[in-house]
């Protein structure tokens, strides 16, 4: 029953949820951030949907088997750093500065603008601390500071977008969630396998 839900039921789903994904997010963030490419690549939408619905399925099939497939995992994550480097350095905007109003994402929370703070800025990088399963809090936060910063940095020299704290901020609070999820599961699984049956 499972493999014909997997085979069957699941692609469906997955293409159904991208479709509403990228009508309720894509669409603007693309049209945002990327209207060059929307205006020079033909049926950017239809390959935006394809992209995103293999990603999900990718990952609801792990989720489905509750296992973990290294050559399935290795494919998602190259999917996903594939779509994070083309959203933050993709754009072709002229644009450099700085900008230190860590917490100017408030005012902009509290108007209602809550896709591109929580799923832009935060739950975006959640995967990357999924990645620094075994390092400890500090290492972790070390470097999910350091890769933003770098990010940042890299984002301000090429002309492609401010250096912003408030984004050093909500990403490293992304990555940092990611880390506190995988070591809450981790930390669960161990517990159980710990657990001996009683005869």
């Amino acid at each position: 029953m499972k493999r014909y839900f997997i085979i069957l039921i699941l692609p469906i789903i997955s293409i159904f949820t991208a479709v509403a994904m990228y009508f309720s997010w894509f669409q603007g963030w693309l049209y945002f951030y990327l209207k060059h490419v929307m205006a020079s690549v033909s049926y950017m939408g239809y390959i935006t949907v394809g992209i995103t619905a293999l990603l999900l399925y990718f990952v609801a099939v792990q989720l489905v088997n509750w296992k973990i497939n290294k050559a399935l995992l290795v494919l998602c994550y190259t999917i996903y750093f594939g779509i994070l480097l083309c959203l933050l350095f993709g754009k072709a905007s002229n644009t450099q500065g700085f900008s230190s109003d860590t917490f100017g994402f408030i005012d902009t929370f509290l108007s209602g603008n809550l896709r591109v703070i929580i799923v832009g800025n935060v739950l975006a990088f959640v995967p990357i601390g999924f990645l620094l399963k075994k390092a400890g809090i500090i290492k972790a936060l070390l470097y999910a500071t350091m890769l933003i910063f770098a990010v940042e940095g890299a984002q301000y020299i090429l002309h492609v977008g401010f250096f912003d704290t408030g984004d050093v901020f909500l990403n490293v609070s992304g990555i940092m969630l990611g880390y506190v999820i995988i070591r809450f599961l981790h930390l669960g699984r161990s517990r159980r396998l710990k657990i001996k049956p009683t005869s």
